[in-house]
Parts: C-alpha cells; sequence; structure tokens
C-alpha cells in the first residue's frame, strides 16, 4: 500500500476503516446473501457507490500527507506492485475455485494470469495494481498534477471523458484502464480523478475548503437529480458514467469531516484502526473468507441480523489479522 507519513494520520486510518467495514458488509449481503429485501440491496448499492471512489481518495490522501520526494530506489517501488500483483492472483483464484466453482483448466488460467479477464470480487484490486504501478512510475509527476489547479482540472477533464471509452476486447488489462462490457470492471482513467483530489486534500492535511465541499454538494446533487428523474434507476456503474463516478462526492466529504473530528475529539482505540492500517490485508482476508463461506454452505444468510452477524464476525477476524501484522512489525523492529 502507499507509505503512509511518519505520524500517521488517525482520520485517514478511521477513513478507510469505515471503508473496509462497509465494503465486507455489502459483499457478505452479496455473496451470502438470499432474499434479504429491499433494505439490504438499496444498503449494498449505496456500498457500491462509496468503496472504490473512496479508497482512491483514500489513497491519494496517503501519497499527499507524505510530504518526501527523496529519492527511492526501483526496488522499494516495485515492491508494493509485486504485493498487489500476489494478492490480486490469490483472491482471483479463490473466487474461481471457491465461487464459481471452476476445475482448473487453460483457458481460464490464461484469462486470469493475463488479465485479460477480471475475475468477480476481485477486479478493484487489479485496478490498484495499475495504479500502484503508475505511482512507482510516476509519482513526482501525479503530485504535480494534483499541486497545478489548471493541470488537475484539464487531468478530470480528460479522465471523465475517457468514460466514454469502453470495449468488448479480451484484452491484457484493458479491463483495468478503460470499462469493459463483458465483466465488471473499474477502470483507472474513469476514477483516477479521486486519487488527485485525494492528493490535492493530503496536501492540506484533509482540510476540506468551503470550495470543495459545495463542488461536492453539486456532484452528488446532480447524481440525486438524475436518480429522481429516472425513476430511482442509478446511472451505470459497469461500465462507470461520469455521474457513477462523481456520485458519492458529498458522502465522502462528510466522512472525512466526521472521521477528522472523531480523530481530534476523542480517543479512538489503535487495535480497532487496524483494518485501515492494512487495507489490502482486510480486503484479501475478508474476500478468501466470504468465498470459503460461500463454498461449505452456499448462501447461508437469510435475514438482515445474520447478515450483520456474519459481517461482524468476519470484520473482527481482518481487525485481528491488522492487529498481527503489526505486532510482528514492531517485532521485527525490536
Amino acid at each position: 500500500m502507499p507509505v503512509d507519513p511518519p505520524a500517521r494520520a488517525l482520520y485517514l486510518d478511521l477513513f478507510k476503516t469505515v471503508l473496509v467495514w462497509g465494503m465486507v458488509s455489502a459483499h457478505v449481503v452479496q455473496l451470502l446473501g438470499l432474499r434479504l429485501g429491499d433494505g439490504a440491496s438499496a444498503f449494498s448499492d449505496y456500498i457500491n457507490l462509496v468503496s472504490f471512489s473512496g479508497f482512491m481518495l483514500a489513497f491519494g490522501l496517503g501519497i499527499g500527507l507524505s510530504r518526501s520526494r527523496r529519492y527511492v530506489g526501483w526496488w522499494q517501488r516495485l515492491r508494493p506492485v509485486l504485493v498487489m500483483l500476489l494478492a490480486v492472483y490469490i483472491s482471483s483464484f479463490g473466487f474461481a475455485l471457491l465461487h464459481d466453482r471452476k476445475t482448473l483448466e487453460p483457458n481460464w488460467v490464461i484469462d486470469l494470469l493475463s488479465f485479460r479477464v477480471l475475475f468477480g470480487y476481485s477486479e478493484f484490486l487489479a485496478s490498484f495494481l495499475v495504479l500502484y504501478l503508475l505511482i512507482a512510475l510516476a509519482r513526482p509527476l501525479l503530485i504535480d498534477f494534483a499541486e497545478n489547479t489548471v493541470l488537475l482540472t484539464l487531468a478530470i477533464v480528460l479522465c471523465f471523458a475517457s468514460t466514454w471509452v469502453t470495449t468488448d476486447q479480451l484484452l491484457p488489462f484493458a479491463g483495468t484502464l478503460v470499462g469493459h462490457r463483458k465483466y465488471a470492471s473499474f477502470p483507472l482513467l474513469a476514477y483516477l480523478p479521486w486519487f488527485l483530489v485525494g492528493i490535492r486534500l493530503g496536501r492540506r492535511d484533509g482540510v476540506l475548503p468551503p470550495l470543495d465541499f459545495a463542488l461536492a454538494l453539486i456532484a452528488t446533487g446532480c447524481f440525486a437529480w438524475f436518480f429522481w428523474r429516472a425513476g430511482f434507476t442509478l446511472p451505470e456503474r459497469f461500465p462507470p458514467t461520469i455521474l457513477w463516478v462523481v456520485g458519492p462526492a458529498l458522502f465522502l466529504a462528510l466522512y472525512l469531516v466526521a472521521c477528522r473530528v472523531i480523530t481530534d475529539w476523542s480517543n479512538v482505540p489503535r487495535w480497532l484502526l487496524a483494518p485501515g492500517r492494512h487495507v489490502l490485508a482486510a480486503l484479501l482476508v475478508s474476500n478468501l473468507a466470504i468465498f470459503t463461506i460461500g463454498r461449505l454452505t452456499y448462501k447461508p444468510v437469510h435475514s438482515t441480523w445474520m447478515a450483520a452477524l456474519v459481517a461482524i464476525a468476519i470484520l473482527a477476524f481482518v481487525t485481528l489479522w491488522g492487529c498481527g501484522i503489526d505486532w510482528w512489525g514492531r517485532r521485527n523492529r525490536a
């Protein structure tokens, strides 16, 4: 994951933790739930709206908060890319073998390894793999774009224009860059504005100026107007439209402000924020847990309270896992 500043920004850890809580809970509803009703479906739609954009914003904030521009060797830059590549493969094979119950066959294995096809609930990890590679190659340039208002505006316009570019060709990494019409994907170009905005906010220590808050209100207002005019039908998500990408702006702004207030005015237990410190581990471990439960019991969640209990159990497990990573890191530094 992107390197955090030496003095951790607790509000950012809480922000990422809240996103992890939401995503894991939504995955429980989507993969393990059976006839849970409209309330669960609406909750799932909301989490789908805010999650990927939120994580892009959060990792941009992490880059922006890390002030150092000192030279870092290629191994330090590429190591996170290799770790993410391994995570994508593990999650993708887990989905194929556990959830889809596939047998090992050359065709789909080659598709998976070459990124010609992105596998369920692992697509967002594949897009972050490409983002990590971009950070490794062009981190100073990304920061310069984010800090320059004209360049940032131009980049956002071009990225939003990319939402009109889609493909149905099974080409390596196509779905990670532009929208794909044959499988779910989170194209990096469409969502990159959130990362750049996150860098810019990180340079301000996560403080939202009034203008940014007003823009977030306008963006979510446009999304809400479309939602109402379309008979409460959401904008297209796969491939994403501009409205889908900008829709969560106000919610994410409120998340950020709330997390800042909470961490500034209360003593949040550090162990509780472990999923936010180790997002990749939390999402990978939770995916494997959900895939395994689905393999063993198909769809065991038949009520909202059962979905809540399963989600809490999985979140408790990934929190302990994150605390274990922290303990191992301290032990190795001792």
